[in-house]
């Protein structure tokens, strides 16, 4: 049995995502990363394509929400082995000293 790993890295979108309502409002730079492990065939573009939606079309509180949603929808429609996926918020709403903060989620059979 072959198993095969389809990944998407860098995939920069606006998402209406934040503790802030503003956030929410306007709108944040995120960038998102997506292994999925599976024994069929994983459209990479099908899988932009359903990420870009998701992202594009709601509204979240928090970054982990976007990422069990996402987790969900290619989990029924690939079945997969694995998933993982890691979305860095590349601007916060506060005084920092550091670039990005962001979540991994990884989901395993």
């Amino acid at each position: 049995m072959i198993k095969r790993s389809v990944f998407i890295e860098g995939m920069k979108l606006h998402v209406k995502c934040g503790v802030f309502e503003e956030e929410r409002k306007l709108g944040v730079q995120v960038l998102i990363d997506i292994r999925v492990e599976s024994t069929e065939f994983v459209d990479y573009q099908e899988l932009y394509e359903l990420i870009f939606k998701t992202a594009s079309e709601m509204q979240f509180t928090y970054l982990e929400d976007l990422g069990e949603i996402l987790l969900n929808k290619v989990r029924k429609r690939w079945n997969p082995e694995c998933i993982e996926i890691k979305m860095t918020k590349l601007s916060v709403p506060f005084q920092h000293s550091f670039s990005k903060a962001g979540v991994n989620l990884i989901w395993k059979r």
